[in-house]
C-alpha cells in the first residue's frame, strides 16, 4: 500500500508550474522581438507601390510564421529543459511545450487588449494612412455591394486558414521543442541520465 502512495505522490508531482511560466514569458519576449525584426526587414526590402503592396504582405506573413515558430520551439526547448529536474517522464516534455504555448497565448492575448490603441495608432503612423473615406459616386451600388461581399468572404475564409495554420505550427513548434528540451542530455554532468 505503501509503494502504491509514493507512486501516486510522485506522479502528482511531475507536473511543475516554474519552468512553463518560464517558457510562456519567453515566448512572449522572444515573438515581440522577432517579430518586430521580421517587420523592419520586410519593410527596409521592398519599395511600396500598388505592385509592390502585395510582396510585403506575404513577406511579412512568412517573417511572421518563421519568427513565431523559432521563438516558440526556443520557449518550448526552455520549458522542457527546465522541466526535466521535476520529472523523470520525458515524453510528458510535449504536454510541458504545449502549457507554455498555451499560457504564453493568454499572455499575448492580455497585452494585445491593453495595447489596442496604441498599435492602431501606431500602424496608421508607420504606414500613412488615415481614416478618411472618400465617396466615389456608383451607378449600380447592388451590383457593387454583391462583388465586395463575394470578396470578403473569400478573403475572410482565406485569413480564418491562415491563422489557423500559424496557431497550430505555433502549438507544434512549442511542443516539439519541449520534448527536444526534456530529453536533453548533459555530457559534463555525470547525474543526467535518459529515459
Amino acid at each position: 500500500m505503501s509503494n502504491e502512495n509514493i507512486t501516486h505522490t510522485n506522479e502528482c508531482q511531475c507536473l511543475a508550474w516554474k519552468p512553463i511560466f518560464a517558457g510562456a514569458l519567453v515566448a512572449t519576449g522572444l515573438a515581440f522581438l522577432l517579430n518586430l525584426f521580421s517587420t523592419a526587414i520586410g519593410l527596409t526590402a521592398f519599395t511600396i507601390n500598388s505592385e509592390g503592396a502585395e510582396s510585403i504582405v506575404l513577406g511579412g506573413l512568412l517573417g511572421a510564421g518563421v519568427a513565431m515558430v523559432v521563438s516558440l520551439f526556443a520557449a518550448g526547448w526552455l520549458t522542457g529543459y527546465l522541466g526535466q529536474r521535476h520529472c523523470n517522464k520525458r515524453h510528458l516534455g510535449a504536454l510541458y511545450g504545449f502549457l507554455a504555448w498555451c499560457l504564453a497565448l493568454i499572455f499575448a492575448i492580455f497585452l494585445a487588449s491593453h495595447a489596442q490603441e496604441y498599435l492602431s495608432f501606431y500602424g496608421h503612423f508607420l504606414s500613412g494612412t488615415t481614416d478618411i473615406i472618400q465617396a466615389n459616386p456608383v451607378t449600380s451600388s447592388s451590383h457593387l455591394a454583391v462583388a465586395v461581399s463575394d470578396v470578403s468572404a473569400k478573403k475572410l475564409v482565406i485569413s480564418t486558414y491562415i491563422i489557423f495554420s500559424l496557431f497550430f505550427l505555433g502549438a507544434f513548434a512549442c511542443s516539439l521543442g519541449g520534448h527536444c528540451g526534456m530529453r536533453y542530455v548533459c555530457k559534463k554532468d555525470v547525474s543526467c541520465k535518459t529515459y
